[in-house]
């Protein structure tokens, strides 16, 4: 019985330890799209620049990845 509840503790560490890694992959990705991409102009003046936002959703994703790896450990 012991036994089973490590075991599911173990699985649980193993998965939240892929989330915040896929997290801060993809925070990561998006910041590299938004700085080495050329992105057209918006074509609306009231439209935010489609490269600071893709940096901004990336350091946000990026953030909360890293705030989840801290907790775990």
């Amino acid at each position: 019985m012991e036994q089973k509840a490590e075991e599911r503790s173990t699985e649980t560490a193993r998965r939240i330890s892929i989330r915040w890694k896929v997290v801060q992959l993809l925070g990561g990705v998006l910041v590299a799209m938004g700085l080495l991409l050329d992105w057209p102009p918006p074509q609306e003046a009231n439209l935010p620049d489609t490269s600071s936002f893709l940096i901004i959703v990336g350091g946000l994703l990026g953030a909360v990845g890293l705030l989840a790896a801290l907790r775990r450990e």
